[in-house]
């Protein structure tokens, strides 16, 4: 099946062509088609799995050269980045598209909209500042998507979200993307769209990233973890790596150690929240460009990363919470190909690695540093 089957037009298949897309991903063959019609859609799909243009596509297709009929919601704005960068990628001049999102003058983003606009990527917060303003208008959207729906309600926008759709008085196709959804989000979608959707499960069966090998290390005390890490670099050699820790306090220190070593094969940089966009943004590039890497970040500041060929994800610390775990190592084998990630476990965290192998469904390997190890950790409750 290829995109023309879906119902894609030749001006968007060119495209697609020129950036070497060519295969419909699953969830591109699943939502397109319903989407095209005017199907709401939930759909679960994981990072990675060629979402955005599983919904990008079938808006611009339906779309007409009226003002302001598109609306995407992300929680972040690399995110809104990256799926604008889509939209600009698919050359389709009668649209006119710009993101929204705080951190940046809000004086430019109220000259485009004074200009005209089609076609809208923002964050909620934003979003509801220029509306109050007066400054963006909502009664001719006729598209609302919702990207990582589960990051939005995380980080405390479900307020926003809905906020923001009841503002919307015109007829509209509603869609939801994210890798997980609980009960608050479905009866959402059920609310918003009547209760008239089409839910594409797209990521069950396969939530744990089947390209990605999984392991875990195994330390006993936590003084001893840096120089577990620091091994495990030298064993990996890994060419592009993304390194998550809980807290901005570990990457900053973590960061800072790894750079003031000798002889560092390394180039590292951090990225969190303390960020300005501008440096955010700066730092992002040169690790797409691989003049960074190694980068450490914290999961907030490394949400929506949408970088090809990450070779390895390692979890400096156990994510706090499970979900977190699927979204990481989703950094890695992006679109089929193959990616390690590997977690670094005290010896009292295991009990939480234990309940993300209960999420995924599936075991994480152990490894040893050294045949020591495997001896006194073949259990981990010897």
């Amino acid at each position: 099946m290829n995109f023309k089957d879906l119902g894609i037009s030749d001006r968007f298949i060119n495209a697609l062509n020129d950036l070497n897309i060519t295969t419909p991903t699953p969830v591109q063959k699943s939502a397109i088609p319903l989407l095209l019609k005017g199907q709401h859609v939930m759909a679960q799909a994981r990072t990675g799995s060629g979402k955005t243009l599983a919904f990008v596509l079938p808006i611009l297709e339906r779309m007409e050269p009226a003002l302001n009929e598109a609306l995407v919601l992300v929680p972040t704005r690399e995110l809104a980045v990256q799926v604008h960068q889509v939209i600009l990628d698919l050359k389709y001049p009668k649209i006119k598209s710009m993101t929204i999102y705080g951190g940046v003058s809000i004086n430019n983003q109220i000259t485009k909209l004074k200009h005209g606009v089609n076609f809208i990527v923002g964050t909620p917060g934003r979003i509801i500042d220029l509306y109050k303003r007066r400054v963006l208008n909502l009664s001719k959207i006729k598209f609302i998507c919702l990207d990582e729906a589960d990051r939005m309600w995380d980080f405390g926008f479900a307020p926003d979200v809905k906020y923001i759709i009841n503002q919307i008085k015109s007829k509209y196709q509603f869609m939801l993307f994210s890798a997980t959804l609980h009960s608050e989000i479905r009866d959402m979608v059920k609310n918003y769209s009547g209760n008239q959707f089409e839910f594409l499960n797209l990521s069950k069966d396969d939530l744990t990233v089947h390209n990605t090998k999984q392991v875990y290390y195994l330390i006993d005390n936590f003084k001893d973890k840096y120089k577990s890490f620091t091994r495990i670099l030298k064993r990996e050699k890994p060419d592009h790596a993304l390194v998550f820790a809980n807290t901005k306090k570990t990457v900053n220190w973590l960061s800072n150690r790894l750079k003031s070593q000798k002889n560092g094969t390394f180039k590292v940089a951090a990225i969190s929240g303390d960020f300005s966009q501008y440096q955010r943004e700066s730092i992002l590039n040169k690790f797409k460009n691989h003049e960074i890497n190694l980068l450490v970040a914290t999961d907030v500041a490394a949400r929506g990363l949408d970088i090809d060929n990450i070779s390895h994800v390692i979890n400096y610390d156990v994510p706090k919470y499970p979900e977190n775990y699927v979204h990481r190592i989703g950094r890695t084998s992006r679109m089929n190909k193959k990616g390690v990630a590997i977690t670094l476990c005290l010896k009292d965290e295991y009990e939480y690695l234990c309940h993300i192998e209960g999420i995924i469904d599936k075991e994480i390997k152990q490894k040893f540093l050294s045949e020591g190890d495997r001896a006194q950790y073949h259990n981990p409750f010897y």
